[in-house]
């Protein structure tokens, strides 16, 4: 399995995400109701050289990170200013944790990016970390931009993990020290936080508690809210917690129009041998939770394996949004070996009661990292990479970069090439490229979408791989 330093194991359950159930048609073509062409506006790289390239004195493990390898970035657009936009991502990644996190900003609508660092986060910015991994950031409707992250004490392994939060008054140009959610404990992983549209000052963080390949034990998932904004937060509530052979893991908080707060996260359960996705509801703001709804599940299958190096292919986490209208929908991987694949989609009309699900069309190789958007006119925007233009046998693992959307809840769609091909096996990396666990899409104000993602050699300029954003819109 791909291991990773945190907590081994951790694609190995991404891989679980293959979700299958009652299919609603998701036809390409040009009819009546058909979407209309997107195009990519621009392509820009938001990473530069490393800020560490010197790497980060008196952090353990730190000569296991490679300077200007970029993974798993994520994006949010401020809707107190539709122009400022604030991504972050893992900086000098290593076999699984990295230096720290960065976070970049832009005040012009992604035109110029200015990149800072949280402080107190790790080692590498003045505080007592190792490293640090799985970065989430999201605005607020107030016009705060929060981000979360767990920084590991690598002392001991398996490591305690804390889950921390930062907060930005100014659209991400400067950050507080990080306020600790919940303390270090081994296992805790997979967080991701979620501004609040209103309450002024109130956001939510999820996470997951598990150690893979330990059972039988107990896992959880937790909840904590802020409503001073990330001054302080919640103790710890209770989501689910799944059987003694099962893990819960990969939480996101979706916020409902009137206020419900509903947690999508996915479980491997492995005593059923089905990886499986849920959603729970929560009508009081995160206080208690309503038994979790099951939105598909499917038979596990081994990951599968690059042929040319035996590694196990790069594999993601589900992306989840929710539309104006209550709508929610989660993108996941749906492949079933490493040369066949594709993207499926699960969609909810009732707030995440009931769940429907299909595929996108037009992809037939393997497929990962799928993010997923809903714009204010109900447009479903969903990116991914896929390997439909890998030539096997030679000494590149290609892969692309593709967007599709919407504009009928999934009835139809139109595909759109963003960025590739790209090598997923760059050259001299001492670690393998998985490219992260997941890519970052936001919606803009009117109609449009954010991403951003990863992209190795050729297109990298300043290491193993850089961060790149985009904009795309209606032609």
């Amino acid at each position: 399995m791909r291991a990773k330093l945190f907590t081994a194991g951790w694609a190995l359950l991404a891989g679980v995400l293959l979700v299958a159930g009652t299919a609603v048609p998701a036809v390409a073509g040009a009819g009546p109701h058909a979407a209309g062409p997107y195009k990519v506006k621009e392509l820009r790289v938001v990473s530069g050289p490393s800020p560490f390239a010197a790497g980060c004195p008196g952090a353990r493990f730190d000569n296991a990170h490679v300077a200007g390898y970029e993974t798993e970035p994520m994006i949010t657009v401020n809707p107190a200013n539709p122009r400022n936009l604030v991504a972050t991502w893992k900086q000098d990644t290593g076999p699984a944790a990295a230096r720290t996190d960065l976070v970049a900003s832009s005040l012009d609508g992604g035109e110029t990016w200015a990149r800072r660092t949280v402080p107190g986060l790790t080692v590498c910015t003045g505080g007592t970390a190792d490293a640090t991994s799985d970065p989430w950031i999201s605005a607020a409707g107030d016009g705060s931009v929060y981000v979360s992250g767990v920084p590991a004490d690598l002392s001991s392994l398996p490591p305690p993990i804390a889950v921390v939060a930062s907060r930005s008054r100014d659209g991400g140009r400067t950050w507080s020290a990080p306020v600790t959610v919940t303390p270090p404990r081994v296992g805790n992983d997979t967080d991701r936080v979620t501004g609040s549209p209103t309450p002024a000052g109130h956001a939510y963080l999820a996470w997951a508690n598990f150690l893979p390949g330990v059972f039988p034990r107990t896992n959880t998932l937790e909840f904590s809210r802020t409503t001073n904004g990330g001054a302080t937060w919640s103790p710890p509530v209770l989501i689910d917690q799944p059987g003694r052979f099962a893990i819960d893991f990969a939480p996101r908080i979706l916020v409902l129009p009137g206020g419900t707060l509903l947690a999508v996260f996915a479980r491997g359960d492995f005593q059923l041998g089905l990886g499986q996705l849920y959603a729970a509801r929560s009508r009081d703001e995160g206080r208690t939770w309503q038994p979790p709804v099951l939105a598909g599940a499917r038979p596990v299958t081994p990951p599968p394996i690059d042929p040319g190096t035996g590694a196990e292919l790069p594999a993601g986490y589900p992306g989840t949004a929710a539309a104006p209208d209550g709508s929610v929908y989660i993108a996941f991987e749906d492949n079933t070996s490493a040369a066949s694949g594709g993207i499926g989609i699960a969609r909810s009309r009732d707030g995440g009661r009931t769940w429907t699900t299909g595929t996108l069309p037009g992809v037939n190789a393997y497929a990962f990292e799928p993010a997923i958007a809903v714009d204010s006119h109900s447009t479903v925007g969903v990116t991914w990479y896929d390997m439909r233009n890998d030539r096997p046998g030679d000494d590149a693992l290609t892969a692309d970069v593709w967007f599709a959307h919407s504009n009928n809840h999934g009835a139809t769609w139109r595909q759109t090439h963003i960025a590739g091909p790209t090598d997923l096996r760059p050259a001299d990396l001492p670690v393998p490229n998985f490219v992260g666990e997941y890519q970052g899409l936001a919606a803009l104000r009117g109609r449009g979408f954010a991403a951003i993602f990863t992209l190795a050699a050729p297109q990298a300029r300043n290491g193993p791989t850089d961060i790149f954003f985009t904009r795309i819109g209606p032609g």
